[in-house]
């Protein structure tokens, strides 16, 4: 049986703290039918183009009990990292170094 869209995100994005709310939201706002055999270059695409969802969960701190969950943000931005390198795209949540004139400070 082959893989849908909506499991292989629910599998790529294992461990990063998304929902399945979330990606039921990746899959609308990327107009990806969930039930569909997984196209996996459009379902990284649509990860790509919402990271700002799967950021949202992972910046969530979760406490109850004495019993809390903090997630590793340097992880997320590795594997966003990743992804950016896959797909050939910017990774945006790397800042860019600033170049300014500083010719008349001469």
């Amino acid at each position: 049986m082959a893989m849908t869209n909506k499991q292989y995100l629910t599998k790529s994005l294992n461990g990063l703290n998304v929902s399945e709310d979330d990606i039921e939201i990746i899959l609308l706002k990327s107009l990806i039918d969930a039930d569909s055999t997984a196209d996996v270059l459009v379902c990284d695409n649509a990860v790509y183009s919402r990271m700002s969802i799967v950021l949202k969960g992972a910046t969530q701190n979760v406490s109850e009990g004495g019993y809390s969950i903090s997630w590793n943000m340097e992880a997320v931005k590795m594997y966003y990292s990743a992804l950016c390198n896959e797909l050939g795209k910017e990774n945006v949540l790397v800042g860019r170094p600033k170049v300014r004139n500083r010719s008349n400070s001469w």
